[in-house]
Order: C-alpha cells, then structure tokens, then sequence
C-alpha cells in the first residue's frame, strides 16, 4: 500500500507517523513547499518508508504529479488550498481525506462529487479531529435514532503541560485557522434557520464535558460540522446543528486579546509608507518564536457529538464522547493524536477498500464507527456514550417532550 501526505506541517508529520507504523503501508510519498522540512519530518516520523517529494500545493498538476501511483492521500496542508489539491486527487484517481475546510470550503467540496464519481474514487472531507471524530460521534448517536432533530459538536481542551523553562508561545493547532475561529463569522444552523450574526467568540456557555474534565466555558466559532450535519440529515427533521469550542483559559484570552487590537486583521494598513496585513505580521513573528525541544505534552481533548430526536416516539438524547490524551511515548499532544490520525487511518480504510465511494462525502455519510474507533483505540483514545430520555420540558423550549 502507497499512501500519501501533502503538507508536511504539525499535523502532516501525525498523519505520516499513523501511516509509517501500520505494516500495510509500504511506503509514504511525504509532500510539501518546503522540501527541507518535509526530510526532517520524513526522518523524525517516517520509519524509513517516507520518500520526500516537492510539491506546490497552488498548482494542481504538481500535487497530481507527487500523488500519482498511490493508493490514497491525506491532505494536510491548509484549508483554502483544499480545491486544488481535490482537483489533482481526482485527475490521479487517488482516494482522498483531508482535515477540514473550516465550513465555507467544506460547502464548494461537497460540490466535487460528481468530478470524483467520474474518476471512480473517493474523498472523504472534513476528517481531523474536529471537524472529523466529532462528526463520526454524532454519527453513533444519529444512528440509535429514527428522527434526528439536533446534532451539536463541542471540543473541549485540558492542558497539565509544565511550560517551566520555556518562554515562548505556542499554539495549539494552525494559528490561521485560530485567527478565524476568534474574528470572522461563524455560521450556525438554530431552530430550522442559518444564524449568519454571530462572531467567533461569541455565545459564551458553561458546558459538562464529563468527568474528570468538567464544566468548560465554550463559545460559538467558525466549523464544518453545522454544514456537515445539516448537508447529512436536512432530510431527517434536523432543526439544529451547531458547533462550540473550548481552549484553556490563558489562550482563549489571548486570541481574544489578538483580536481586539487587530493582528487578525487581513486587510492591508499602511505602515511607514508600506502595506502589510496585521496577521501576515503575527503569524510571521510567531513563526520566528524558537518551539520547545524538551516539553513533555500532557493535555487532554474531550470530542463531544450531541444528537438529539426520536425513537420509538420517544424523545431522547445521546451523548458520544472521545477522551483523546497527549500520547507520551511520540511525544503528540491530545489535539495532534485527534487531528492527524484520523485521516490517516481513514487514507487506509479507502485504500483497503473498507470505506468506498466513489464521491465526495462528509464523515458521519461513509466512516463505519465501530472500525474507526477500534483504530483511534490504538493511541490511547476512548469513546463512551450514555443515552438519556427526555419525559417532559417546558413548552417554551425549542427542544421539547413529544405529545402523548
């Protein structure tokens, strides 16, 4: 089996760490701009089996050129480079996965489908960590339904990592992508209607993620699963689909801090004579921050898929969370563990022919929960679930009691 990883960034070296350990894999063609970054992460995490190729993410004819021969691909560059890198995946005719296209490229991939049902592969969009186990979550609960009537996604993070000694910033997961969840709009599906008025940041609620976790203050921000939800079971009675993060305290305060002076901005200002955008600025300052070599990870993401509706004309509620730790012997945090796995074990399941199209299609459509946990169990993850029966509420709550 010939897999390969375009992007060889934080979450691209996790995806082609899952791959260089799993004895089906043959070899991993390990892809990216910068070519002397992808031979450390090919000699960090490849087990030998990572071949390092350059490739240009903005031109389809080099990601088709680097991917060509191989059985499936995991992209693992960022998000607005998604199309083009589709584009080249079905001009190959090479399964593919991604981790996300943060809800409005999500909406033109899914527009894909039929370029990919004429190349007979698949590509299953959408599969990090959230978006991505959250939607196969859900998809859990949905599946013990026969109306589903709600899906909510909520990722919570616990960090017990001693930073003593280091005196840098990091961030937990793209700074891109952080930018936008704490600035722009984030679109959410509430009682049978798109809320298009609401910012990253907004929406401020305490939530039980479940013991030893607790009660997390989470807030509304810019995710696929609203669209993935809607775009999966609009036809089944869903009234609700909405999406709520929460990041530790010090951080969320930060980002908001950020965004408050304007370093998320991305429109251009003038600075002595020159134009630059506030958040090329941070992102290439905090780029320059030297990372940690010694810190030891420990921190724990709580993935929470919340579904609500009927059975048996009973109105109930299932509750589907994954507890994913930092995995200490690799040295990944919790978020690296449930953001570059994931595609990577699905990457396999296409090429072995246990998840099959062709098509374009959203996590919870196609990903068979039961095998895709037991995979995600190899790294410390666990999935519990508990069910709850709604007997009687308020009339005046959107989510109610069924009549007798």
């Amino acid at each position: 089996m010939r897999i390969a990883v375009i992007g060889a960034g934080a979450m691209g070296r996790w995806a082609v760490k899952e791959l260089a350990i799993s004895p089906e894999v043959d070899e991993v063609v390990l892809g990216d701009y910068d070519e002397k970054r992808a031979r450390g992460v090919a000699a960090a995490q490849g087990d030998g089996k990572a071949k390092v190729v350059f490739v240009d993410a903005r031109d389809a004819e080099s990601v088709k050129k680097a991917i060509a021969g191989c059985d499936a691909m995991v992209n693992a560059t960022q998000h607005f480079w998604n199309i083009n890198v589709m584009h080249a995946a079905a001009a190959a005719r090479v399964h593919y996965t991604d981790m996300g296209g943060l809800f409005h490229v999500t909406k033109q991939q899914v527009e894909l489908a039929g370029e990919f049902e004429r190349a007979g592969v698949t590509a299953v969009i959408a599969m990090g960590g959230a978006p991505g186990v959250t939607n196969i979550l859900a998809k859990y609960g949905a599946e013990q339904l026969d109306v589903v009537e709600e899906a909510h996604a909520r990722c919570g993070n616990v960090d017990h990592t001693s930073w003593n000694g280091y005196d840098g910033w990091v961030a937990p997961y793209s700074l891109e992508t952080l930018c936008d969840e704490f600035s722009v709009t984030a679109p959410e599906f509430i009682d049978g209607h798109w809320n298009m008025d609401i910012t990253g940041g907004e929406g401020r609620e305490d939530l039980d993620f479940g013991e030893p976790a607790g009660i997390l203050e989470a807030h509304f921000t810019i995710h696929s699963e609203p669209f993935t939800f809607w775009h999966t079971w609009k036809d089944q009675g869903l009234r609700s689909a909405t999406f709520k993060l929460s990041l530790p305290a010090e951080f969320t305060d930060q980002m908001r801090f950020l965004n408050t002076i304007g370093m998320t901005r991305t429109d251009e200002v003038e600075v002595k004579g020159g134009h630059v955008r506030p958040r090329d600025v941070l992102l290439k300052v905090v780029s320059d921050i030297p990372k940690p070599t010694d810190v030891v990870f420990d921190d724990v993401d709580y993935l929470l898929g919340v579904v609500r509706g009927l059975k048996d004309r009973r109105r109930v509620e299932w509750r589907v969370r994954a507890t994913v730790p930092a995995h200490k012997e690799f040295g990944a945090g919790g978020g690296d563990v449930d953001t570059g796995i994931p595609p990577a074990i699905v990457a396999k399941m296409m090429a072995k022919g246990e998840i099959s199209g062709p098509g374009v299609f959203v996590p919870e459509q196609i990903v068979p929960c039961g095998r895709f946990f037991s995979e995600l169990a190899r790294w410390g993850v666990t999935v519990d679930a508990q069910m709850r029966e709604i007997l009687a509420a308020p009339e005046s709550l959107a989510w109610r009691a069924p009549a007798s």
